[in-house]
């Protein structure tokens, strides 16, 4: 990303002052991966609660994920319900994602990824149609404990507000970013954080004052030493 050096030394201000704010974050691990690369690619833009809220609206009519697998775009559509925004894009996305894993593994199932390399389980689930780069990463993180950091509409969207990122740079490249300044063993609270950080700004700018205030102390410091 342009100006990485720049960006992340105001990233880690940020976050350290957004850290402070938190007594300790709820980090929910997604037991199914599948169920987590359905959370993704439905939640891009409604987020993950609202996504897993369409998935147990679907199984009060479907029995099990082969059944989703099998049923016409419309069908699922109307299961999951029309909370979910650009639904039935989204919708196909997913029967197309589990399509090409029953087509490889033979059953709807991710599990031979936990016995592979991470690296090799990220490539194998980027390359699935339907899968793009975050609901890759989101899987990563929350059902194989990767080094990964999903970044969604609404967490991209407050980090270039908040001036943590390049304007122009791609969601590819933020996650890119923040994984290099992010270690592994903090990737999970992180993405908490900045997601809780993203989800206030919609009804407050207390967190955006607390952000560029963050900027303007190290800013200070760095211009009186």
């Amino acid at each position: 990303m342009k100006d990485g050096i720049r960006y992340a030394g105001r990233l880690k201000k940020a976050y350290a002052k957004l850290r402070q704010s938190v007594a300790e974050p709820k980090i929910t691990e997604v037991d199914d991966p599948i169920r987590g690369l359905a959370i993704a690619i439905l939640g891009m833009e409604c987020g993950d609660a609202e996504a897993s809220r369409a998935i147990d609206r679907i199984f009060t009519t479907m029995v099990d994920w082969n059944e989703v697998r099998v049923s016409s775009v419309a069908q699922v559509y109307r299961a999951m319900g029309d909370r979910v925004p650009q639904g039935l894009d989204r919708a196909r996305q997913m029967l197309d994602a589990l399509q090409a894993i029953y087509e490889r593994e033979h059953r709807v199932s991710l599990d031979r990824l936990h016995n592979i390399g991470r690296r090799e389980a990220r490539d194998y689930l980027e390359a699935l149609p339907g899968v793009d780069d975050y609901a890759a990463a989101s899987v990563m993180l929350w059902s194989f404990g990767g080094h990964a950091i999903p970044v969604n509409d609404k967490l991209l969207s407050s980090l270039r507000e908040a001036e943590l990122v390049h304007p122009n740079a791609t969601r590819a490249e933020v996650q890119a970013f923040l994984e290099r300044n992010v270690n592994s063993a903090q990737a999970k609270e992180f993405t908490v954080i900045m997601r809780s950080f993203a989800a206030s700004k919609r009804g407050s700018t207390s967190s955006s004052k607390t952000v560029k205030t963050a900027r303007k102390k190290g800013a200070a410091k760095k211009t009186v030493g």
